[in-house]
């Protein structure tokens, strides 16, 4: 810029020399600069200040529905730990009429949404947590409540980490509820808030955490939710996730386990969190809870590394989709199934019995890299009562769904391809 005088030029030359110290160097408007400009210019810009927590840990309970009773003494968990000076939990729980379980935990029947930051309390029997916000009939079957909770949270209580926990009915990618949800067609799958009839679809649960700034660890914790198709969705939002590939009991106790391991080393990272929640759970199954249970599944996946896997995987299926069928059909039929979705298999052991029956080299040698990486890249820890689930679950249907082509995972890759040439090769 071209100054009108020697004395001008000396004081830009000094003001720039100072602001070069300061910090970057901030444009001019257009023109000639003004006395104010050079003034504000030599000022360094102030930082917003550090956060004070380590973590924020997010609960979305939705008890809206006939888990009402957990949810409830879930909440009542989370305050045997309570919130810290470096890890808050913050928690939106929501209640609707019909439901009288409240009552057999000191709650009585209050109904709709509250927002609480969990104080440290004793009593497992009464949430003394203040409320923060009382969010009256949000409806918590909406991706945008979810959103508006995130951001929330984030605007009043910053961290350097953020945890997401969902909690409620889930059933993959699938809907929960196939006949009274509304708007079938968006692939519903989560949090069904049975006031509303919506649930959360698969995508939706990615636009809620891209539309929020996204979290550093997630937790589904629902039934049959640690899918390939729902890990891949959610892959540029999070670090890693824990989810179930099987369905879950309707209570685990271990939320004021894995969050007393937080509040013990607050300066641990995503991963190390995804493990302790995985651990908690086998524990708490291993010293005898819930002990009638017999299919109990549990895992924690590295998001960074599904789009890797996902291309390892279309090397196996384009190889898979030229082998003999007789193979593919033998691994469909003995690969371990979960709940009550014979569509959904695990993938490792499906891989692993294609490659035992299968005569083709390469897809042998294909199969045995999909499981290493999986192995040793994407599943961060595994837990399961059998041993022939491995962490990750896959759609192998007998008749395809065309709903699947929504999903990212069917976009971006083979998979989707696949399990229609299974489809239409069934039959021996």
């Amino acid at each position: 810029m071209l100054f009108c005088s020697f004395a001008a030029a000396v004081l830009n030359l000094s003001v720039l020399a100072a602001a070069a110290q300061a910090g970057p160097v901030v444009p001019f408007p257009t023109g000639i600069p003004r006395q104010a400009d050079l003034q504000t210019l030599a000022v360094p810009a102030p930082r917003p200040p550090a956060p004070a927590a380590e973590w924020t840990v997010m609960f979305f309970v939705n008890g809206k529905n006939n888990l009402e009773s957990s949810a409830l003494m879930d909440v009542n968990q989370l305050e045997l730990v309570g919130s810290t000076d470096k890890v808050k939990i913050v928690v939106e729980m929501g209640r609707m009429n019909g439901q009288p379980e409240g009552d057999d935990h000191g709650e009585g029947d209050w109904t709709g949404v509250r927002r609480y930051l969990v104080t440290k309390d004793a009593d497992t029997n009464n949430i003394v947590s203040p409320v923060l916000d009382n969010r009256a009939r949000a409806d918590m079957g909406d991706w945008k409540e979810l959103m508006a909770f995130i951001r929330w949270t984030k605007a009043n209580y910053p961290a350097r980490r953020y945890a997401l926990v969902l909690w409620d009915h889930g059933n993959g990618w699938k809907p929960v509820d196939p006949v009274n949800a509304p708007d079938f067609n968006n692939t519903k799958g989560f949090s069904l808030d049975e006031e509303t009839g919506h649930e959360f679809s698969t995508p939706q649960i990615g636009a809620a955490l891209r539309d929020s700034g996204g979290v550093n660890f997630l937790m589904l914790d629902g039934c049959n939710m640690q899918m390939a198709s729902v890990a891949y969705e959610l892959k540029n939002y999070a670090e890693a996730v824990t989810a179930s590939e099987e369905m879950e009991p309707g209570l685990v106790v271990r939320y004021a386990q894995f969050l007393g391991m937080l509040n013990a080393k607050p300066s641990m990272g995503a991963d190390e969190f995804a493990v302790n929640t995985v651990r908690t759970y086998r524990d708490y199954f291993m010293a005898g809870g819930d002990t009638e249970k017999t299919r109990l599944t549990q895992s924690a996946i590295r998001l960074s590394k599904m789009d890797a896997f996902r291309a390892r995987l279309d090397l196996w299926v384009v190889e898979a989709m030229r082998a003999e069928p007789r193979a593919l059909r033998y691994a469909k039929k003995h690969a371990k199934i979960f709940g009550e979705e014979p569509e959904f298999k695990d993938l490792y052991d499906f891989i692993e019995l294609t490659g035992a029956v299968t005569a083709n080299a390469r897809l042998k040698a294909l199969g045995a890299d999909v499981m290493r990486y999986m192995k040793s890249d994407l599943i961060i820890e595994n837990w399961a009562q059998d041993k022939v689930s491995h962490g990750l679950s896959i759609y192998i249907p007998d008749a395809y769904d065309p709903l699947y082509d929504g999903l990212a995972w069917a976009r971006d890759g083979h998979w989707d391809d696949f399990v229609r040439f299974m489809a239409l090769n069934s039959k021996d």
